[in-house]
């Protein structure tokens, strides 16, 4: 049983690698860019192509560590305008209100270059809306955040986080990654991976999610899934996240993240893991093969098996006939050894009998030349006798009564046994 679930095994995991590499590379669904927030990648030509409104070129307004007091600083918000006709833009500095009350003071520092808050983006052309922040002599170390607001005639609104870090004992960098974590086993042809940046500090930092996958039989091509920035406020925390359709098969998937370390420095974390995608339809379907290899592998281990046997057999009737034909040509020989001995023996009595009978014949012949003698007295002793009692024996013959005497003929006939 165990070597047919090893072979099941390597079936199915040969069955699973051909499989995966013939479905497409470009099974997994690119990142929506219309869902990247603050993504520092997006391509802004292409969204120029079919953006129905004004963009900015970042969400993000950093005015960086400042050490100096009592004085101003000044960036510029990019706007393009991606329509056919002109756009009439109104700016507005607001509290940032994912911040407590102290970190949000920045939105008081702020103003527009000139005054400008009234403006228009001519069609197809970029404009600089310049932003100056001034920070009064007795503010306290730490980030502070705003929000600047634009706005067109069509109600279509964009807003760009500004941050100015004020340096200073109280100004701390300190962050840590928690709960990451990738689904190494799906079923519903998707991705599932998570993680979190979490500000311990209370100097805020942009973190960069980027979560990538490649075909693990397809090579080391890699493809970015998703990617972009989320700002860590002191005392919060981040969570990204992917839920990408991948479909079926095995990939190879790369998460990273990166936070900023106790000297203000942003290192990156990484999370690397293969992922096996087996949608229902891909279970039922393998679930199906590999009954059919089950039967496929008990069939032919029983046709082995039966065959085998067959082959046993046939050598044990070979090698029972086999013995059977010595036993019958062993019979044979002793029977045939043992007739040439009886023919021998045969051979020697007969020999034997043969020299017996001739003494035997000899003898015979002596004892009838003796009986010939003897028949020839008694003959003419019966023939003096018929004289006798015939009278014819000379009554002037001397012949003394007393004197006769009786003859007593005896034969010894020899037999042989």
């Amino acid at each position: 049983m165990k070597n047919i679930w090893t072979k099941v095994g390597a079936v199915a995991l040969a069955g699973v690698v051909v499989c995966n590499a013939f479905i497409p590379f470009a099974t997994a669904t690119d990142a929506d860019p219309t869902q990247l927030g603050n993504a520092a990648t997006v391509d802004t030509e292409n969204i120029a192509e079919v953006a129905e409104f004004f963009t900015v070129e970042s969400n993000t307004l950093d005015f960086g560590r400042v050490v100096e007091l009592d004085r101003s600083y000044t960036k510029q918000i990019e706007i393009h305008n991606n329509t056919n006709k002109d756009v009439v833009i109104d700016a507005t500095v607001e509290k940032y209100a994912s911040v407590p009350e102290d970190s949000a003071l920045l939105s008081d520092w702020l103003a527009f270059v000139g005054g400008v808050s009234h403006f228009s983006v001519a069609a197809g052309q970029t404009r600089s809306l310049g932003v100056r922040a001034f920070t009064p002599a007795d503010a306290k170390s730490g980030s502070q955040y705003a929000s600047v607001i634009l706005t067109d005639s069509e109600g279509h609104k964009e807003t760009v986080t500004a941050k100015l870090d004020v340096a200073g004992d109280d100004l701390k960098y300190a962050s840590e990654v928690v709960d990451a974590w990738i689904d190494p086993v799906r079923i519903d042809e998707g991705l599932n991976a998570r993680v979190g940046v979490k500000n311990t500090g209370t100097a805020g930092f942009t973190s960069t999610y980027q979560i990538k996958m490649k075909n693990f039989f397809g090579g080391d091509d890699w493809k970015v899934l998703k990617e972009y920035n989320e700002e860590v406020y002191p005392g919060g925390q981040v969570n990204f996240s992917a839920n990408d359709n991948l479909g079926f098969g095995v990939f190879s998937i790369e998460q990273r993240v990166t936070f900023v370390n106790s000297e203000g420095r942003m290192i990156e974390s990484l999370l690397s893991r293969t992922v096996v995608n087996l949608p229902w339809w891909g279970i039922a379907i393998a679930g199906g093969a590999l009954v059919l290899i089950i039967l496929i592998i008990i069939v032919a281990k029983r046709r082995r098996k039966a065959k085998k046997a067959s082959t046993k057999a046939k050598r044990a009737e070979k090698k029972a006939h086999k013995a059977a034909i010595e036993k019958i040509e062993k019979a044979e020989k002793e029977s045939l050894q043992s007739e040439e001995e009886s023919d021998e023996e045969a051979d020697e009595d007969l020999d034997q009998d043969s020299d017996g009978d001739d003494g035997e014949l000899e003898e015979i012949e002596d004892l009838g030349s003796d009986n010939e003698d003897k028949k020839d007295e008694i003959e003419q002793i019966a023939e003096a006798l018929e004289d006798v009692e015939e009278g014819s024996v000379d009554d002037d013959a001397d012949y003394d009564e007393e004197e006769a005497i009786p003859i007593k003929v005896t034969i010894k006939k020899s037999t042989k046994k």
